[in-house]
């Protein structure tokens, strides 16, 4: 892949070169610095690096060709070396996705409810009553059993 690449290279750099009609060395320069950007990124591996160049390079090409720096000819040809580099490009396997980010939260402790408060002290407050007039119950039937006989 990277023979393929390095040959479609160094035929973008030559189109630029060999046109019938001069190419403005601004332009030229400008292409040149693009393809090396694509290379680099090429060599390394990194593909998302490397299809950004080449999308520079397009953008630069075309710029240069609206403003008439660079003619028709010279840029199908830079085009067509492109094209053949960015099939080599994703050739390159794109990178691993990034492992998952763990969050843990920690939850905050519950404020205090000062209605719960109340509401436990009235429970409480319910539950003896209850109590006391379970008592009061069980002492009635007591009389009412001895017929009022033992009265405490």
């Amino acid at each position: 892949m990277k023979r393929a690449l390095l040959a479609a290279l160094a035929l973008l750099l030559a189109g630029c070169g060999s046109a019938p009609e001069p190419v403005d060395p601004q332009v030229r320069q400008q292409l040149i610095a693009q393809v090396e950007a694509v290379k680099t990124a090429a060599l390394a591996n990194d593909r998302a690096a490397a299809e950004a160049a080449l999308g520079e390079l397009n953008r630069e090409i075309a710029t240069a060709q609206a403003q008439g720096k660079l003619n028709p000819d010279n840029a199908r040809v830079i085009l067509a070396a492109a094209d053949r580099v960015a099939e080599d490009v994703r050739t390159i396997p794109l990178p691993a996705p990034p492992p998952p980010v763990i969050v843990t939260v920690t939850p905050q402790p519950p404020l205090p409810d000062p209605g719960r408060e109340q509401a436990d002290e009235s429970g409480q407050r319910w539950e003896e009553r209850w109590k006391g007039w379970e008592e009061r119950q069980k002492n009635w039937e007591k009389r009412m059993e001895n017929n009022g006989k033992n009265d405490d």
